[in-house]
């Protein structure tokens, strides 16, 4: 049966009203993705137009299953409605902004540690919400997390298109995109939720060094990639963060005073990320656990990063700046000042 030809302008007529299309944000092998709004309401929507009804009612029963966890507190998108229309399967989603791929990655911009902390902290909740009802998502990437606003620092996973219930995975299933994917995945092994685990190990580590940290042309070089660096003793690991750390936007290394380093906070991030890409999943950590680690709750520093508290965090066009205001002098007199004693 032929599929209508959706184009900007035309209207869509759902359970809960009808909708225009303004413009189409993305499109894949499932659809577009049209922002809409709403005849009589000033919201705007995000709609996923799906070609295939089979793939449209598969999301659509996954969404069902999370509708009870509230999408704010676990950092989960929110989903107005579904319906059939013109032989396509239409989903309702709330219209978040931009996505981790197209805000943050860049190999020559330096992403605050702070600011990784607290995106990681808002997926690890989604993560537990899901391990709650047994859901996995399978997708996790730096496209399908998304910040609210421009400048906020809420972050939400999307897209659960691919999400499964964890008792149905099995060693035939094919989940995730190389550059994410679990070497159980890989290799044909059992499967569980912490493939999720692993993926979201790999988004904090392309978004901290700018790029992904396995080649991921073909699962060959994944794999081999992965028993290379997990060879690497933890001060050789260590040692690379911390030129990332020291790169301005020419790429080149610079001197540590045009930097304030908190160097706890860096040992704990490679620490989690450890945890996070261990390679055997019985032993990765859990989302629970993830959590209450040292690089979320900061509890055992006796100076924070710098950029303080979740409630001080900077705009996205801050966090993206690789050289802070103050140097090492300046950001010493001010820990003096405060009577913390650390070393910078």
């Amino acid at each position: 049966m032929e599929v209508f030809e959706l184009m900007e302008g035309h209207y869509l007529v759902g359970n809960q009203g009808i909708y225009k299309v303004q413009e189409f944000l993305g499109q894949g092998s499932f659809g577009k993705v049209a922002k809409c709004t709403k005849l009589g309401s000033p919201e705007c929507y995000a709609i996923k137009i799906m070609k295939s009804s089979w793939a449209g009612e598969r999301e659509f029963k996954m969404m069902k299953l999370i509708k009870d966890l509230d999408p704010d507190e676990n950092h989960l998108i929110k989903m107005y409605e579904w319906f059939p229309f013109q032989n396509m399967t239409c989903i309702v989603y709330e219209l978040l902004d931009v996505n981790l791929h197209d805000s943050l990655m860049n190999e020559v911009q330096l992403v605050h540690l702070c600011w990784i902390r607290v995106i990681a902290q808002h997926l690890l909740k989604a993560l537990k919400a899901l391990k709650s009802i047994g859901v996995a998502h399978c997708d996790i990437k730096l496209d399908n997390i998304m910040f609210a606003e421009l400048d906020s620092v809420n972050v939400k996973l999307i897209d659960f298109g691919l999400a499964v219930e964890t008792k149905k995975l099995s060693t035939e299933t094919k989940i995730q995109v190389t550059p994410f994917r679990a070497p159980e995945v890989i290799l044909g092994l059992p499967l569980d939720e912490s493939v999720d685990m692993w993926a979201l190990g790999m988004v904090l580590a392309s978004v901290y060094f700018g790029n992904y940290p396995f080649p991921s042309e073909t699962e060959y070089e994944t794999i081999r990639a992965m028993v290379q660096i997990f060879g690497l003793p933890e001060a050789e690991v260590l040692h690379k963060a911390k030129n990332k750390e020291y790169t301005e936007t020419t790429g080149e290394q610079v001197e540590i005073k045009n930097h304030v380093i908190n160097l706890d906070a860096m040992i704990a991030f490679i620490d989690l990320l450890k945890n996070m890409l261990e390679v055997n999943p019985q032993n990765r950590i859990t989302p629970i656990q993830a959590l209450e680690h040292d690089f979320i709750t900061m509890k055992h520093l006796s100076v924070l990063l710098p950029c303080g508290s979740s409630s001080m965090m900077p705009t996205l066009a801050e966090a993206r700046r690789t050289v802070q205001a103050d140097t090492l002098a300046q950001a010493s007199t001010t820990v003096a000042q405060k009577g913390h004693n650390t070393t910078l």
